[in-house]
């Protein structure tokens, strides 16, 4: 008798595939569900579906989240690869259309996103009407880990000298911004003041644990001092504000300072080249994508 030819097994669905990602990236189901802003349980019913799809168990339900499986870690691994896949494909499918259209999700720096982010889109706003842009204000990593889960398609970053910065796999970052950073103080500052004739002054500074604050206290120790630091916020625009009510001097980037408090003063220190990068960030599938392309090239360059 001639044998029966096995049942055709379905494909696995690329969004149930991509919750798998998530799930192996978070190590929980309840952060792969945060991150696609739906339900665990919904979350849950989906890969319990996948693995029914695939025939093979693929999570293993540990007192504390979740554990893939070896079938569980080969299929996550193929699913980054055909995430990957239909990014690029994505790219290559605008790249047919002469009109720009369609949502572009974008996560920044606060600084960034009022001096460089609402211009462009304003200018793309006239030019490119069918653009619909949704914006994020976060912090780098933040905006990072929101690009490599695919919850947003560019983020704006900003990276200092003296603090690195760890940047995600399979990602493509391009430089739009440089700016120095300036000493901002209630009284002008003397011509030719160095970080070293401050060293007695009192401080108002971001923390210790954010890139701007790591990178401003390196300089004052590279200085041969230690900051006296009276103010500490990562709110540059209350910085800006302590700094005009007396509370300190500040090192702060340029397009972090409230300049049209009355009262600041600005000098760039002598003898320390300091500064920051402003990075526009996408995944390397969609580097080509004419949209990501569009606004990248209409955000002012400095």
């Amino acid at each position: 008798m001639p044998q029966e030819a096995s049942p055709v097994k379905d494909l696995p669905d690329p969004t149930r595939l991509r919750l798998l990602v998530d799930v192996a990236h978070h190590g929980s189901i309840a952060g792969a569900a945060r991150s696609n802003a739906i339900t665990a349980s919904a979350v849950s019913q989906q890969l319990t579906t996948l693995e029914r799809e695939c025939g093979v168990p693929l999570l293993e339900r540990l007192p504390r989240g979740v554990a893939l499986t070896a079938a569980g870690e080969v299929l996550a691994e193929r699913g980054r690869a055909l995430v990957r896949l239909l990014e690029a494909a994505r790219g290559d499918i605008d790249g047919f259309d002469d009109l720009l259209v369609g949502r572009v999700r974008i996560g920044t720096i606060a600084s960034a996103a009022q001096a460089l982010i609402l211009p462009a889109l304003a200018r793309l706003g006239r030019e490119h009407p069918g653009i619909d842009a949704t914006v994020t204000v976060a912090e780098p990593q933040s905006s990072l880990a929101a690009l490599h889960e695919g919850r947003i398609d560019l983020a704006l970053v900003d990276v200092y000298e003296h603090a690195p910065m760890a940047i995600p796999p399979r990602v493509t970052a391009t430089t739009v911004h440089r700016e120095p950073l300036v000493l901002i103080g209630r009284e002008p500052f003397a011509p030719g003041t160095t970080l070293a004739d401050l060293a007695d002054e009192r401080w108002v500074m971001p923390p210790a644990d954010a890139a701007c604050g790591q990178a401003t206290r390196y300089a004052c120790r590279q200085a041969g001092f230690e900051p006296q630091v009276r103010w500490e916020t990562d709110d540059m625009q209350l910085l800006s504000q302590a700094v005009a009510a007396g509370q300190g001097v500040a090192l702060l980037p340029r397009l972090a300072i409230d300049v049209d408090r009355p009262g600041l003063h600005t000098a760039v220190p002598t003898g320390a080249e300091l500064g920051r990068e402003i990075r526009a960030v996408v995944r390397s599938g969609e580097r080509e994508r004419p949209l990501l392309h569009a606004v990248t090239d209409a955000l002012p360059r400095g």
